[in-house]
């Protein structure tokens, strides 16, 4: 991953049932911006990290932030590692930008550390969307396998 700036946007909005709980905070990481040359779309990783609890309109926030991550990188990990709550219902617009990635040969992958909300997650998406337990895995494979490639070459 290539070392540019960290931006910050806030999706925040308190529904009437969790007055008392968390907003939704994400961080997009490494900002959109120009990939360095030579670096192809499918190649370049980007993280969208998210905490509080998610309500759908957070979750439209976030499907926005991947949308724009997109632009640039082509492997996208949203990582809701320190996320307490999910609402379902959100969940079809995540697997509707993850088919989006893989058509143009990208990929959506979900890194979760809370069991309740892995668990929302699966209920909701079935086995259609990639689950892992920290961003650093997400892509981990498809590193290996490069680097196994690259040095065949050699």
């Amino acid at each position: 991953m290539t070392e540019r700036t960290r931006i910050r946007g806030l999706a925040q909005r308190e529904s009437p049932q969790r007055q008392k709980g968390g907003a939704a905070v994400l961080a997009l990481s490494p900002a959109p911006g120009p990939r360095p040359a030579g670096v192809r779309w499918d190649q370049e990783q980007a993280t969208v990290a998210v905490r509080g609890e998610l309500d759908r309109e957070a979750l439209w926030a976030i499907d926005y932030t991947i949308e724009r991550a997109s632009i640039e990188a082509g492997r996208i990990v949203l990582d809701l590692r320190e996320v307490t709550h999910l609402d379902y219902s959100g969940v079809p617009e995540l697997l509707a930008r993850r088919r989006k990635l893989r058509s143009l040969g990208g990929d959506l992958v979900v890194a979760v550390r809370n069991p309740y909300v892995a668990n929302i997650l699966k209920a909701a998406s079935g086995a259609e969307l990639p689950i892992c337990r920290s961003p650093e895995e997400a892509f981990a494979e498809v590193a290996v396998a490069r680097a196994g490639s690259a040095r065949r070459r050699q």
